[in-house]
């Protein structure tokens, strides 16, 4: 049964918190004492007496279960998604807008239905239930993962919905029966949810398996905006594959990512980007496939105690992209400036994807020193290298993109020394893949195993 098989507890499980949604389970945790404080004192105020505070209890007074039914699921709605838009406005802008937007329609929708405006339970419906729609899209797609503030607070939006929808509403006599539709309604939208979770992680699930066990996938044709795979690279869209016309490969290596697959089509780059080699289809000869194989491996064996964010701070590398995103690298400059070439000794870049259990290692990335000349190939097209053409940098740091026609003031547009990278998370494509969409990265590093000393945030 899927419901059992899925994680629910843990640090990453259904019923854990990422640090970003805490401010929404301290609103949610207020938010029931802030109102019986707040109507508590209405009522002494009544008592006095107060005419606005009179009118005001009598208006919410005459209004059914049903109406505050509904009055309570917006506000829950409107206070969670006002209070995790800080922690997503600086990582996350799309998605902070998105909430500000939600977090007005529901304040808006609580204003109409205390006043019993006439579409009262036509919009607070379709506000309360879209959202839960789209929140299980966006489970369903992998672009969220479920955890207990979204599982709480879309359950009573959804529940909410279902009560001002449910034919029976307007058909009973009491209030106490009335009351029972909302108790009847909480655990169908809650399992409702659960089951997406479910459906969600399974897919997910399988998804890894096949790319562990050996399958000769390419990379995932969607993308994330928001998250930035070199802080500004979010939203590049990945590229067109088309009909090889070498022979398939698949090498097993060490790497959680799975075999090195062959041939992987890097004739359509994205914009922003482009391939050191860009026509490199050259069948890679059995010598230079062992050699990939190899630097896969010692790579993946030099950089496991890096799976320690506090080990690879020690050693020296530093963000050189915004801290707090979805995608952070770090650099040792110290590495990079000696200039050691696809040596597994000499990582000079790490890549860490923050999961809703700490920061996880994404990959090591082999970077150019400054002057390099042709970059070297000793697999072959297996190794390929790419560059940047279109981020801002500010001291030595990725600060953005150029995509809106210039940088932002005090950067400067910069193209970057060719990089590699050596995935160490089951990525579609495999550990050589030159450029995973960032939604691949985020959900490849979801699905490591729980660290049993947990990273902080990169």
């Amino acid at each position: 049964m899927g419901i059992i098989g899925m994680q629910m507890t843990g640090s990453n499980g259904i019923f854990s918190v990422p640090s970003e949604h805490l401010p929404g389970l301290i609103a949610l945790v207020l938010l029931m004492p802030v109102l019986w404080i707040g109507l508590s004192g209405l009522r002494a105020l009544a008592t006095r007496p107060s005419p606005r505070a009179q009118q005001f209890l009598e208006t919410l007074d005459r209004l059914s279960v049903t109406a505050k039914v509904a009055l309570v699921a917006s506000l829950v709605g409107a206070v969670v998604h006002a209070a995790i838009v800080p922690t997503h406005w600086g990582p996350e802008r799309g998605t902070a807008i998105l909430f500000i937007i939600d977090a007005i329609a529901f304040f808006v929708v609580s204003y109409w239905i205390f006043e019993q405006s006439r579409y009262w339970k036509l919009t607070s419906s379709l506000i309360g239930g879209g959202t839960a729609v789209f929140y299980a899209f966006y489970i369903l797609r992998g672009w969220e993962t479920m955890d207990l503030v979204g599982l709480l607070t879309t359950t009573i939006e959804l529940a909410g919905a279902l009560v001002v929808l449910s034919p029976m509403a307007a058909q009973l006599e009491t209030p106490r029966r009335e009351g029972w539709l909302m108790v009847t309604a909480l655990p169908v939208a809650m399992l409702s949810l659960i089951g997406t979770a479910d459906i969600a992680s399974t897919m997910t699930a399988a998804s890894a398996s096949s790319v562990v066990s050996g399958s000769q996938s390419h990379p995932s044709t969607s993308s994330m905006a928001g998250m930035s795979g070199m802080a500004g690279m979010a939203g590049m869209s990945p590229k067109a594959t088309t009909a090889a016309t070498t022979k398939p490969l698949s090498l097993p290596t060490t790497s959680p990512a799975g075999p090195i697959a062959w041939p992987d089509d890097m004739a359509t780059m994205a914009a922003g980007m482009k391939m050191a080699e860009p026509n490199c289809t050259t069948q890679p000869t059995a010598a230079q496939q062992r050699t990939a194989v190899r630097l896969v491996d010692q790579t993946v064996a030099a950089a496991a105690p890096y799976t320690s964010l506090a080990a690879a701070k020690a050693a020296g590398y530093v963000p050189v992209t915004p801290s707090g995103q979805k995608i952070v690298h770090y650099i040792n400059w110290s590495i990079y400036r000696q200039g050691h070439l696809l040596d597994p000794a000499s990582i000079p870049v790490l890549v860490y994807v923050n999961t809703a259990h700490g920061a996880v290692l994404s990959a090591a990335m082999y970077l150019m020193p400054p002057g390099g000349a042709t970059p070297p190939q000793p697999g072959g097209c297996l190794t390929q290298w790419h560059i940047h053409t279109d981020l801002c940098f500010a001291n030595s740091a990725v600060v953005g993109t150029d995509n809106a026609g210039s940088c932002a003031a005090g950067s400067a547009h910069q193209i970057t020394p060719p990089m590699m990278h050596v995935w160490m998370t089951p990525l579609s494509g495999g550990p050589l893949s030159p450029d995973p969409p960032d939604r691949t990265e985020v959900l490849s590093a979801r699905q490591m195993p729980v660290l049993a000393q947990l990273n902080g945030t990169a």
